[in-house]
């Protein structure tokens, strides 16, 4: 219904404004007579302006209908006789649909004109939303360099900000010096094309940074000098492509300088993966050829440049004759040709025999294989360090079957990977049927379980002792000790541990008749007047008094286990001196004596001779126990009670300071080899499971040999000191020049100097001439007290060599600005396995043998030997004085 009225209005407003137009000139006729049309006129206008050409078309009938009918003779008639009538009513009619012409014309230019301000309104929004949305940078400049208008994303770009803009910011300022001529042509461009094509540019932000963009910009139509343009921020694209391009760079240079021949192998005629092994392999030596590869892989085969040796057939690398070559290849073909860490034999250029370590992978397209890229490392030279390695490993094996101990590494598995001929030997079974066996295949389920919590605790990194009992091979069950070593890899986990077994059965059975003899010691002398007892050694009290005290001493054995009940009874006199010595030799001894007096119950002085045994463990001293011997009434035959109990004494002590000295030997022996083994074994383990450069493979090679080299010093020191202990020790005298075996000696030492960057300065007496005396002996006593000079001498000290004659003697002094002596241990500083850190984890080696050594050299040579050290941290000094007798 609405759009019936909006088809009918405009013909309504026709019939209202002819009905108006007619009603007006019938009112004012007498005024309108000349020009009875002007209102008709009107209407007919306004009729057109309103509705289009119909609705003045349809005013002009009514119009010219209602001046015919109402104001042409004869009026009221339609029929218009007179011909001047007749040419005003067609000069009305033309000039009505004239005006019904213009006013249509006008109105659909109005509506055009409309339609474009619509139009421009929205493109003028469109523009303004893409302005202001900020997504690329806008700017509207003139070609002299000023910028009118520019929106946030520009000044964002530039550094900039509308307060900089108003204050009159110009873009030719803003250009490089190197881009002024392509701004310059895109100008000339603009001038001659309305128009240019966006090139990238760079501006000069406020910062002074380079801001890379993309430009591109118009001429404004209405302004010749205007431009208008767009600015796209090319910093991100600009980084991304730096960064493609280091990127690309970085992969040229790892082909060119990769260590590793990289390599591509063609086939002329691809294969299907369907055809048998025996086809395929056939296959790539007839249609195979190297594609590309680098320097590298070239200069592996003998060649200078990649360009020599590529288009080579298959057959001129890989020797088809070879066995290993074919089931490589068929490996490659199982593997679905993906081969990692696979070795093949092949000729260079000169014919020679080269071992290579290869990674490949097959290409197939279309379910056919077309090539195959891989790498190769030169393994030549490992393949000969094998051989190398395997004759470090019979040195290592000789020296290990020489050390009276039970050696063997187990890795992480639990499973063996070496052991000695001792361990051979103890078990019956063979080293290549121990080699890669669990520990519980060997040992058996039931010790295997009895031991498993040690080897999982050195397994999680801690170093173990434990005694245990194992099997014999001869069925017998032997008590051992027992110490597992853990051996770390480079990235700190655990990769096996070092077993050290020592049969300590004889030590268990000494020690069960021992306390045998002990128990029927106890019981005797509960007869006679000796009071046996028992300490605890931490909390000082009694847990164990003979009943004897009573009738000796007098006091009921209930007191004795109160607290302080010794010291409080003892005499005032004896008291502080008896418990100092008492503490102080239950630290450092096994066993001592001594006299002291206790006031019995009844006020008499009773006279004690008190013997104590300490029983220690890790922790120290744990158990006192031993005997006090009533010698009151007995001082006349004192002398010769003491003489057959310090026999006796002597006796104890002498079994006991051998086994422990045999116990201390092995932990310092133990713990010394610890250090060259663990490289050994550690290198020797690396060298079998991995695969290094040549580089790599020397210097675990010179770090073996080297370790090799302290092994053997260590023996030799050993067998140096039991040469003393026998007595077999013997010089060979001769005429010696001093200057040169000391100078000898210090080129000895000197590698490890200069490496810890010590200054070493040698002072030589010239009155100092030929002595008599073992050349290879006194350049030992020399070495000894030099090596240890460097070795306790911090990074960047000194060492000074002196050599002199005073008065008799010559006198040979090593000074050092080391780690210094401590004062209570000067006295022991050449006594044979005494170190003044003897802990596992001291930061210096040695079994404490080179100073004994070297004392007993000189005594040889009727000469002494001191040692001086004002303290800890301040260095040392050692003196050798010879007498003039031997010169």
């Amino acid at each position: 219904m609405k759009g019936i009225r909006f088809l009918l209005a405009p013909y309504a407003v026709t019939l209202l404004a002819v009905g108006s137009a007619l009603l007006l000139t019938l009112l004012l006729q007498p005024l309108l007579k000349p020009t009875i049309f002007l209102l008709f006129f009107a209407a007919v206008a306004l009729s057109t302006w309103y509705g289009g050409m119909k609705a003045g078309l349809l005013a002009t009938a009514l119009s010219t209908l209602a001046v015919s009918y109402f104001f042409l003779e004869p009026v009221f008639s339609l029929l218009v006789t007179n011909v001047e009538s007749i040419a005003w009513l067609g000069l009305s009619v033309f000039v009505t649909i004239l005006i019904s012409l213009l006013n249509s014309e006008l109105g659909t230019v109005k509506q055009h004109l409309q339609t474009s301000l619509q139009k421009l309104e929205a493109s003028e929004a469109r523009f303004k939303r893409l302005v202001e949305s900020n997504i690329i940078g806008v700017i509207v400049a003139n070609m002299d360099g000023a910028i009118a208008e520019a929106n946030d994303a520009f000044l964002r770009m530039v550094g900039y900000s509308q307060e900089d803009l108003l204050a009159g910011l110009r873009w030719r300022d803003m250009i490089p010096p190197e881009y002024i001529e392509i701004n310059n042509s895109a100008i000339a461009e603009l001038a001659t094309k309305g128009v240019c094509q966006p090139f990238e540019n760079e501006y000069i932000g406020k910062d002074r940074s380079r801001v890379p963009i993309l430009l591109g910009s118009a001429l404004l139509e209405n302004n010749q000098n205007d431009i208008i343009s767009f600015v796209i921020d090319l910093s991100k694209r600009k980084q991304a492509e730096l960064a493609l391009s280091k990127s690309e760079e970085r992969y040229r240079t790892f082909l060119e300088q990769s260590s590793e021949g990289i390599w591509c192998m063609e086939l002329e005629i691809p294969i299907s993966p369907d055809c048998s092994e025996e086809e395929q392999i056939q296959h790539f030596y007839q249609y195979g050829y190297l594609a590309e590869c680098n320097n590298v892989m070239a200069q592996m085969y003998g060649c200078s440049h990649a360009e020599e040796i590529i288009g080579a057939r298959l057959g001129d690398f890989v020797v088809a004759s070879d066995p290993h070559n074919i089931e490589y290849l068929r490996n490659f073909i199982r593997s679905n040709y993906r081969l990692i860490d696979a070795e093949s034999h092949e000729i260079d250029k000169q014919g020679n025999s080269k071992y290579f370590l290869n990674n490949l992978v097959g290409i197939v397209e279309n379910g056919l294989l077309v090539r195959a890229w891989g790498t190769q490392r030169d393994i030549t030279e490992y393949k000969r360090a094998e051989v190398a390695l395997r004759q470090r490993e019979d040195e290592l094996r000789l020296i290990t079957n020489a050390v009276p101990a039970k050696i063997s590494y187990v890795d992480s598995q639990q499973r063996y990977r070496f052991n000695n001929k001792e361990y051979e030997d103890w078990f019956g079974i063979p080293t290549s049927e121990i080699y890669g066996k669990h520990i519980k295949e060997v040992l058996g389920e039931s010790v295997y379980q009895s031991i498993l919590p040690y080897v999982e605790a050195v397994l999680s990194g801690e170093q173990i002792t434990y005694e245990t009992q194992l099997p014999n091979k001869d069925g017998t069950n032997h008590y051992v000790n027992v110490t597992y070593i853990p051996q770390f890899s480079q990235e700190g986990k655990v990769a096996g541990f070092v077993a050290l077994i020592t049969d300590i059965t004889l030590h268990k059975l000494a020690e069960a008749a021992l306390k045998q003899s002990e128990k029927r010691l106890k019981t005797l002398t509960e007869k006679v007047r000796m009071i046996p007892w028992e300490v605890n050694a931490i909390t000082g009290n009694f847990t164990y008094v003979g009943p004897q005290t009573v009738e000796i001493i007098g006091y009921p054995l209930s007191d004795w286990y109160t607290d302080d009940f010794w010291a409080k009874h003892m005499h005032p006199e004896d008291r502080e001196w008896a418990i100092q010595y008492c503490q102080e030799s239950s630290l450092s001894l096994n066993n001592y004596e001594f006299e002291y007096r206790m006031l019995a119950a009844d006020g008499r002085v009773v006279w004690l001779y008190d013997i104590v045994n300490v029983v220690r463990d890790e922790n120290g001293p744990q158990l006192l126990h031993g005997f006090m011997i009533d010698i009151s009434d007995r001082k006349q035959a004192e002398q010769e009670r003491e003489q057959l109990l310090k026999r006796e004494q002597a006796a104890r002590a002498d079994a006991e300071t051998a086994n422990r000295m045999k116990d201390e030997f092995l932990a310092t022996l133990s713990h010394e080899l610890r250090t060259p083994l663990n490289a050994i074994l550690g290198w020797t383990q690396l060298l079998r499971t991995r695969k290094f450069d040549q580089a790599t493979t020397g210097r675990a090679l010179e770090t073996i040999e080297r370790n090799t080299r302290s092994l053997t010093q260590l023996i030799e020191d050993v067998l140096d000191v039991s040469r003393v202990i026998r007595g077999t020790l013997h010089l060979n005298m001769d005429q010696v020049e001093l200057v040169p075996l000391v100078e000898a000696a210090i080129d000895t030492v000197y590698p490890a100097a200069q490496a810890k960057e010590i200054n070493i300065k040698c002072r030589f007496d010239p009155k100092v001439e030929v002595v008599v005396g073992d050349a290879n002996r006194l350049q030992q006593v020399v070495w000894n007290l030099l090596s240890n000079a460097v070795k306790f001498t911090p990074k960047g000290g000194g060492v000074d060599v002196q050599l002199e004659r005073i008065a008799s003697y010559v006198q040979i002094r090593v000074s050092d600005t080391g780690v210094g002596i401590a004062p209570e241990f000067l006295p022991h500083v050449f006594e044979r396995f005494r170190q003044a850190d003897s802990s596992s984890t001291r930061s210096h080696g040695g079994l404490g043998l080179g100073l004994a050594i070297v004392r007993h050299l000189v005594e040889l040579h009727g000469g002494t030997v001191s040692a001086e050290s004002p303290g800890i941290g301040q260095g040392a000094t050692f003196v050798v004085s010879l007498p003039m007798k031997a010169i």
